[in-house]
């Protein structure tokens, strides 16, 4: 059941006459009628959904059965009960839900859908004068019957329907459920009726309790970041044996199913060529794009899937990014560049509007949301879509997000390492035309300014194992990439060739942790002919600089902490790849990519890895060949890097009413002096000026 409200976008589509028929019941004046009605509704739905399961039935091949129906089961003689009823059990659930959902849009569900919550809501109507009070006790509350049968007993019929011997039954320890009943976007339970100590929610779980023997489930799904409301504290909780500890409630399960139906991806087992594919990359994350993958005619697989993937990422029916949808186009950049929230209260209205609306993970939550931790999962159809929207609104990713109104919500990355992820994504999709692989001369090709690339091509390494001292253009020839979305990695030896080849089946850049010795941003390479392995990936190692300091003069040591043997890249008993080493100094007053000069020793002296090392100073289309007219947004980004917070630009400051320049320049001031000596703009150093 969904109960996403009218007018909202979002899939699947609300079931509106159900929706408001549970709403009807919330009586702020009396909760008995409430209480009447809940019970009533789930009487019928368990009665509706018991019928139609036994006409599914037959229709699988499964006449009504009796007791004795395994023995009269001629055509699976050496077949098991319990595998039996399992392969029946699952026809009937795969039937069902392909009735409730097939041809569902963003904006209608189904008829079969329809007409089946008209059946329940005309029948639960007709049974509301027909249905008595059965008196409880404290241990187990009343409950309305019907002819002797309440919710309990419908519960059992289904149960029995479903597994009639009981042969599903689980001797010792949890079981799986025979039936599930969900309330997708069911926090609209919490909020009604307003300012009453009990809900929707709380009246309806006491109607559920009344089956908490028997094998089904119910669950409560909400994007919404009022989720809280389903486990208040335990001494706000409406039901007494809860509050007096008599019953307990499960705590929020905010994990969802990721990578289940995922290709296998193991070691020295697939190429480069095949986790390029969309039906592999479509099966990565949640099942829903893989599952629909899967679903789809051959010849509406590419477009259909490209058009869902658009629509969950944009949160409804449209495909097209417009300008002012700043909600849309912070989902594009977040699932690209996995963009990290600040812990204050604006961001965290902000994270939850992209996990509500715009496919962001929600790892955990508290209570009351005292903690709320999430990210952009791993999902390269995400990302390809989100690539998509962009360009076809010719949307420059850094140019928006260097304006947008919520800027001040994102961690922009204190090294500058968002700033070079925004340049070398740029790189990327210049590079990988009509494709999603690329090699990697045709990426530097994409990144640096045409000399310094050809420059490049016929560079000797600056180290070099022996045999390997050929030119970049040799040495890289058969070498591949493939990223268009970024991991935020938690462990340095993740950065290992051990793990290295994982990332490329994902299609991932890797950006490293904070305080990660020596390189900031890993870029997995891999031998284009040969199976993924840790034996045929190296990568481009890059270390991000955003202070002044660093400029077009190259600082040799910066290299030499990119060693892959220190960094982990390699284990001591590999025989290394060849690596290429970037320096990004990024807030260079003097632009320019500049080549370490080669040694002056024998060219037979023997080192024990080969590298080739770039130095990119500042920020210009004499550094980076695509940079253009993104210097302005670029450098704003820069500066912005290397705020700690934006208090001191009033960033929260609302346009109504309007502030007046001046005025912000005046409390901006003032600020400044609250924070002496912090920084070297006006006003922290007030009391020193001349």
């Amino acid at each position: 059941m969904c109960l996403r409200e009218d007018g909202s976008q979002g899939f699947p589509p609300p079931d509106s006459t159900l929706r408001t028929f549970l709403l009807s019941a919330a009586d702020p004046s009396d909760k008995a009628p409430t209480a009447k009605q809940l019970h009533v509704f789930m009487y019928s739905l368990l009665s509706v959904t018991y019928e139609r399961l036994q006409d599914i039935s037959t229709e699988c091949g499964y006449p009504p059965l009796t007791e004795d129906v395994f023995a009269n089961v001629p055509q699976v003689p050496r077949e098991s009960p319990a595998s039996f009823y399992t392969r029946r059990q699952k026809k009937m659930a795969s039937a069902f839900r392909h009735l409730m959902t097939s041809g569902q849009s963003f904006e209608a569900s189904n008829n079969y859908r329809k007409e089946f919550y008209n059946d329940v809501i005309t029948r639960a109507k007709q049974d509301m004068d027909h249905c008595e009070e059965q008196e409880g006790s404290i241990q187990s509350p009343s409950r309305y019957i019907f002819q002797g049968k309440g919710v309990k007993e419908a519960g059992e019929r289904l149960c029995k329907l479903i597994d009639p011997q009981h042969v599903l039954d689980s001797p010792t320890g949890p079981r799986r459920p025979l039936v599930i009943i969900s309330f997708d976007e069911s926090h609209i339970l919490t909020d009604n009726p307003r300012d009453e100590r009990w809900t929707l929610f709380s009246e309806l779980r006491r109607v559920l309790r009344g089956m908490v023997d028997l094998p089904v489930f119910s669950l409560f799904l909400s994007t919404a970041g009022r989720f809280h409301r389903f486990t208040p504290e335990k001494r706000l909780d409406p039901s007494g044996r809860i509050a007096n500890s008599i019953l307990c409630v499960l705590h929020p399960i905010s994990e969802i199913s990721f990578d289940d139906i995922a290709f296998p991806a193991s070691e020295d087992t697939v190429m480069l060529d095949r986790v390029v594919e969309m039906d592999w990359i479509s099966h990565l994350g949640r099942p829903l794009f893989g599952t629909r993958y899967d679903a789809l005619s051959l010849d509406r697989k590419q477009s259909e899937l490209m058009v869902f993937a658009k629509q969950k990422l944009l949160g409804g029916s449209s495909i097209t990014l417009e300008e002012d949808n700043k909600a849309g186009i912070l989902a594009c950049l977040s699932v690209r560049f996995a963009l990290e929230f600040n812990a204050d209260t604006n961001a965290l209205a902000v994270a939850c509007a992209q996990i509500e609306r715009h496919m962001r993970l929600c790892i955990t939550a508290t209570s009351g949301l005292e903690k709320l931790v999430t990210l952009a999962g791993s999902e390269p159809l995400l990302a390809e879509a989100a690539c998509d929207l962009l360009k076809q609104a010719s949307m420059d990713p850094v140019r928006h997000f260097a304006k947008h109104s919520d800027l001040n919500c994102i961690d922009r990355g204190r090294r500058g390492e968002l700033i070079a992820a925004f340049i070398l994504m740029q790189a990327r999709d210049k590079a990988a035309v009509g494709r999603r692989w690329t090699s990697v001369c045709e990426f530097m090709e994409a990144l640096l300014p045409s000399a310094a690339y050809q420059e490049l091509l016929y560079t000797l390494p600056n180290f070099w194992c022996r045999e390997e001292g050929k030119p970049f253009h040799e040495t890289f020839k058969d070498y591949r990439m493939w990223f268009n979305h970024v991991i935020r990695i938690e462990a340095s030896k993740m950065i290992s060739t051990d793990s290295l080849w994982k990332f490329i089946t994902r299609g991932a850049m890797v950006v490293c942790k904070h305080n990660q010795f020596g390189v900031d941003i890993v870029l997995p390479a891999c031998v284009a002919q040969e199976n993924l392995s840790r034996r045929t990936t190296t990568a481009i190692l890059i270390q991000v600089k955003n202070d002044k300091r660093y400029t077009n003069t190259i600082q040799s040591k910066l290299f030499d902490y990119m060693d892959p043997f220190q960094v982990g890249l390699f284990h001591k008993e590999q025989l290394p790849r060849p690596v290429i080493r970037v320096v990004f100094a990024l807030a260079s007053p003097k632009s320019g990519v500049v080549f370490p000069r080669s040694r002056t020793r024998e060219r037979h002296h023997h080192d024990d890895f080969t590298a080739f090392d770039v130095w990119c100073a500042g920020l210009s289309d004499d550094t980076f060949r695509h940079i253009g007219n993104d210097v302005t947004p670029y450098k704003d980004l820069l500066e912005r890097s290397l705020q700690p917070h934006d208090a001191f630009n009033l960033e929260e400051i609302d346009e109504q009413p309007p502030v007046k320049e001046d005025m912000k320049l005046m409390r901006g001031r003032r600020r400044r002096r609250m924070a002496a000596l912090v920084m070297t703009e006006d006003g922290h150093s007030s009391i020193h000026s001349p």
